[in-house]
């Protein structure tokens, strides 16, 4: 398919809409006149079995259990709650799995799961993606174990086929194509007619997988950046009917490099990239309310958009009409929300990229960006990224605070990995500040760019080294004199998150291009290639 930025938020009566989309979908596929296997009426479809799997693999450090209580739920355990889950009365099992770093007790079955030691969570997790393959091999013993123990040996010859959904954000969304590949390669059998589950007793059944929908994929598995053991191989396999990927458009933490869908330069006719403004978290959910002076109801518009794709594809969600209270509350998001309507102007707002690839659609939000924090640099008013910290910290500690260094953020060991925003408002107001300094004082070193170790007394002094595309395209947004819109200022100020700021573990600055894997192949924000090993890009 393709890639593009993302669409207006959601109406709440496009979710029924996007069901029925859904339904009408499966009945015409059910009795289309080129399926030969039937069923061949209502009346036979009933004595038919659809069985409806859905795997939700959560982000690193995200966790449904510890992170109810907190309010700060990822999307993708917020989906696993809006699940069916009733395999009994209609045929549809859904499981979460959570992400690396967290627990993880496995319900020990014999013969599936019992082999599979618990993760105790912990630093490895956060930086290695330690306990990724061991969550891999249990959604594939759940899935082996549903089919074959839930549902029996003596049902897998009325079974028309199988439906399988998958969601991941995060190195979870890594898992997630990891699995999908690894389920092709062990528990089913490429035929011209598709895909079929290899029953034990020889039995073959239709598997479809019908949708994939990914939060921000990133892998550092083995290490930041790097796609070692589980996450090396992660193209979506033709197989998948439909992959959703929404990427981050704020997030360059050199550690969290993303892994788009793409092949080298072009899009597998089955994915779909879609930006959106914000950084990891903001797309793929799992902030606190309120961290660095923020809301986090900016998630909830990747979210709903989700959940209608999902629907269209007849993965079987909850409408929010349909959920209790306290989930449907996940899921509310009016028109007269203050974030859609700063999300709109915002949209409105955002350059028209230089060109159609995902590195050029971020970079034009990365414009923005920069011509905003330029602004409030020139306007003195810099306290403006403390979003509503402002008035709760002191005026002369905030004057006080100098530029960040590369000493505020050094290579740590991956073991001692600190990925939560600090609890302390006075903290997080010091970081938000400093990086924004830092930015100030790189723009100042930009535009006359001497390797600071040039000896003093050098003469003549060095010559500045020539500026990057990626440089030059900083300064450019950085002298743009008009104001950017309201819209914008709000939108970055109260609802984008500052992830640089708080990842005080490994080398980052707001400055930063992203790193992006495209499969074989990478790509710099000036969107020239570079072969490399790893197939790295940058944005």
């Amino acid at each position: 398919m393709t890639v593009r930025q993302a669409g207006a938020p959601i109406a709440d009566q496009e979710f029924k809409l996007a069901a029925r989309q859904g339904g009408d979908k499966l009945i015409g596929e059910l009795f289309r006149p080129d399926n030969k296997d039937g069923p061949h009426s209502f009346k036979d479809a009933k004595c038919r079995l659809y069985p409806k799997l859905s795997f939700f693999f959560d982000g690193t450090n995200n966790n449904l259990d510890r992170d109810t209580p907190l309010n700060r739920l990822s999307n993708v355990a917020k989906l696993f709650r809006a699940a069916i889950d009733d395999r009994k009365k209609r045929g549809i099992s859904a499981r979460y799995i959570p992400g690396v770093g967290t627990p993880f007790k496995i319900r020990k079955i014999m013969g599936y799961t019992d082999a599979l030691g618990d993760d105790q969570g912990g630093m490895l997790g956060l930086g290695l993606g330690a306990g990724g393959d061991m969550r891999i091999k249990f959604a594939l013993a759940e899935f082996s174990q549903i089919l074959e123990r839930e549902w029996s040996p003596p049902s897998w010859k009325y079974m028309q086929f199988i439906s399988l959904a998958i969601f991941g954000f995060s190195r979870g969304a890594t898992e997630a194509r990891a699995f999908v590949r690894k389920l092709i390669e062990t528990r089913c059998e490429r035929t011209d007619g598709g895909l079929r589950w290899k029953a034990p007793d020889g039995e073959r059944v239709p598997l479809r997988i019908r949708f994939m929908g990914l939060f921000d994929t990133v892998a550092s598995v083995g290490g930041p950046a790097l796609h070692l053991d589980w996450g090396a191989e992660l193209a979506i396999p033709p197989e998948v009917e439909r992959c959703v990927h929404y990427v981050a458009a704020h997030e360059v933490r050199q550690a969290f490099p993303l892994d788009s869908v793409r092949v080298d330069r072009a899009y597998p006719a089955n994915c779909e990239e879609v930006v959106y403004p914000g950084v990891h978290s903001d797309v793929g959910g799992g902030y606190a309310p309120d961290e660095q002076g923020r809301s986090n109801r900016l998630s909830r518009i990747p979210l709903r958009h989700m959940l209608a794709e999902a629907l269209r594809a007849g993965v079987p969600l909850q409408l929010p009409e349909q959920m209790d209270t306290k989930l449907r509350a996940d899921y509310e998001l009016g028109d007269d929300d203050p974030v859609v309507s700063l999300y709109r102007g915002y949209m409105a707002a955002l350059p028209a990229a230089s060109g159609s690839d995902v590195e050029s659609l971020i970079q034009a939000h990365r414009r923005l960006n920069f011509q905003w924090r330029s602004m409030i640099a020139r306007q003195s008013t810099d306290t403006r990224v403390l979003g509503q910290l402002y008035g709760k910290v002191s005026r002369t500690a905030c004057a006080s605070v100098p530029p960040a260094t590369d000493s505020d953020h050094p290579a740590c060991s991956p073991n001692r990995w600190v990925y939560d925003v600090p609890p302390r408002p006075e903290e997080q107001a010091r970081q938000l500040l400093a990086e924004q300094r830092r930015l100030v004082q790189r723009v100042a070193f930009l535009r006359n760019p001497v390797d600071p170790r040039a000896g003093s007394r050098d003469w003549p002094p060095p010559a500045p080294r020539p500026r990057s595309a990626y440089e030059e395209q900083i300064l450019a947004a950085w002298d743009e004199q008009n104001a950017v819109p309201s819209a914008v200022d709000g939108l970055l100020a109260e609802y984008v998150h500052d992830s640089v700021a708080h990842f005080t573990s490994w080398p980052c600055a707001l400055y930063d291009p992203r790193g992006i894997h495209c499969d074989q192949s990478s790509y710099q924000a000036n969107n020239r290639g570079i072969r490399q090993p790893g197939n790295a890009a940058a944005a």
